[in-house]
């Protein structure tokens, strides 16, 4: 029964009175109490956070989505669930797999995962991949990764900057994958990130990327792309828009991306054909 804090303003403080008394004497005194601790304590949470987006848009400042702030988070995360903490369901999780990942990382590809994290996608990536190569922000996890997949010849793990992808070498990669990073990675970064995806990709290339629309409007600490943003740097980069999506159907199941996130595939352009 969490309350939309923004619904308040629709009854009267009159009316609130009113539905004060009866909530105390239907529910009792302490629970009462409680209620009204969480009124007051979320209206001011929400106060606080339109305050802190309106100063963020204002001032352009970095929030908690700077590189160097994604490194101290995330080396500090308790990784033992392994980043499903993150995952709505098994049922969504096997869906995403089977109707995104699946569909668009061919058989025998050569891998490129940014932001493996503890590998909660590595192992379905691996299952398709003819090489993989996951690069992440912080040591933590790659060395988690390396620790899990160390039986696995085909995968290595190089920890990254944050802002590019130094140690992969020029059109390399078949395939880039990203759940979960790009939703707080901030759009300067992520103009930066995308110009190493033109170059480190081969021609025809593709890249599949979850990230934010909504420059961090719905919350979940996102980051401040938005859509226009994340289209206008696909453009920039010369990138061929494939599909986004925000939900997807499984037979008779809807799944949705949380907080008005999307996945995007996009293509790098193939070589032209050589003119005699």
């Amino acid at each position: 029964m969490r309350d939309i804090v923004e619904n308040r303003s629709r009854i009267s403080f009159a009316r609130k009175l009113r539905l004060a008394r009866l909530v105390l004497r239907e529910n009792g005194a302490r629970w009462s109490f409680l209620l009204l601790i969480y009124y007051a304590a979320s209206s001011l949470a929400h106060r606080a956070f339109t305050s802190m987006d309106r100063l963020r848009r204002g001032q352009g400042l970095p929030g908690l989505n700077s590189s160097t702030l994604n490194r101290e988070i995330w080396n500090a995360w308790d990784w033992n669930a392994a980043g499903d903490e993150w995952t709505v369901s098994d049922d969504w999780k096997e869906s995403l797999i089977r109707c995104v990942l699946e569909p668009e990382v061919p058989m025998g590809s050569v891998v490129l995962e940014i932001g493996p994290g503890a590998g909660r996608w590595t192992g379905p990536l691996l299952a398709r991949c003819g090489a993989y190569t996951g690069i992440d922000i912080s040591a933590a996890c790659i060395e988690r990764c390396q620790h899990r997949f160390a039986g696995e010849p085909r995968a290595r793990f190089v920890i990254g900057s944050g802002r590019d992808l130094a140690p992969i070498a020029d059109e390399s990669i078949d395939v880039i994958w990203s759940f979960d990073v790009f939703v707080h990675v901030n759009r300067t970064e992520v103009a930066s990130y995308l110009q190493e995806f033109a170059r480190v990709l081969r021609p025809g290339g593709v890249g599949i990327v979850h990230h934010g629309t909504v420059g961090g409007a719905s919350g979940g600490w996102r980051s401040d792309l938005t859509a226009s943003a994340w289209r206008g740097i696909l453009s920039q980069q010369k990138f061929s828009p494939i599909r986004s999506l925000g939900r997807w159907s499984d037979d008779d199941t809807v799944h949705t991306l949380q907080y008005d996130d999307m996945i995007t595939v996009f293509a790098k352009p193939a070589t032209p054909p050589v003119v005699s």
